[in-house]
C-alpha cells in the first residue's frame, strides 16, 4: 500500500512540474484582429492582410473573411505595423498598432479604389 501512495505523490509531483511552464507562457501575447472596408463602409472580402512586429520583423499572415474580418492569434505583446492590400485598391498601412496583454488590438483598415501601386499610410499612437 505504502508503494501505491508513493506512486501517486510521484506522478502528482511531476504533473505539477510539466504544466507550471504553459501557464507562464500565456502572459506575454494577445492578438490582433479587425475589419477591412471600403471609404464607404462596406466591408471587404479577400484582402491580404500582414501583421509585422516593428522591433524582431516578425510577420504573420491573414485574409479577411465574408464579413470583412480578420483575426491573429497569440502575437507577442509589442508594436506592429499592419498592411493591408486588394487588387483594384490603395494599400493601406496602419502604423504604430500596440499589442499588449490587456487586451487584443483592433484595427479597421479603410481601403480606397486606386491602384495597386498607392499607398495610403495611417499612423495611430496609443491611447493610455
Amino acid at each position: 500500500m505504502k508503494l501505491h501512495a508513493w506512486r501517486l505523490a510521484l506522478i502528482a509531483c511531476a504533473l505539477s512540474l510539466t504544466s507550471a511552464p504553459a501557464f507562464a507562457q500565456g502572459g506575454t501575447t494577445s492578438s490582433i484582429g479587425g475589419v477591412v472596408v471600403d471609404s464607404a463602409g462596406g466591408v471587404i472580402p479577400g484582402a491580404t492582410v500582414v501583421v509585422k512586429n516593428v522591433n524582431t520583423g516578425t510577420t504573420f499572415n491573414a485574409f479577411s473573411g465574408p464579413q470583412g474580418r480578420f483575426g491573429i492569434p497569440a502575437v507577442p505583446t509589442g508594436t506592429y505595423t499592419v498592411t493591408v492590400s486588394l487588387d483594384g485598391f490603395k494599400t493601406a498601412v496602419l502604423s504604430d498598432i500596440v499589442v499588449n496583454v490587456a487586451g487584443p488590438a483592433n484595427v479597421r483598415a479603410v481601403l480606397e479604389v486606386g491602384a495597386v501601386t498607392e499607398t495610403v499610410n495611417v499612423s495611430r499612437r496609443s491611447q493610455n
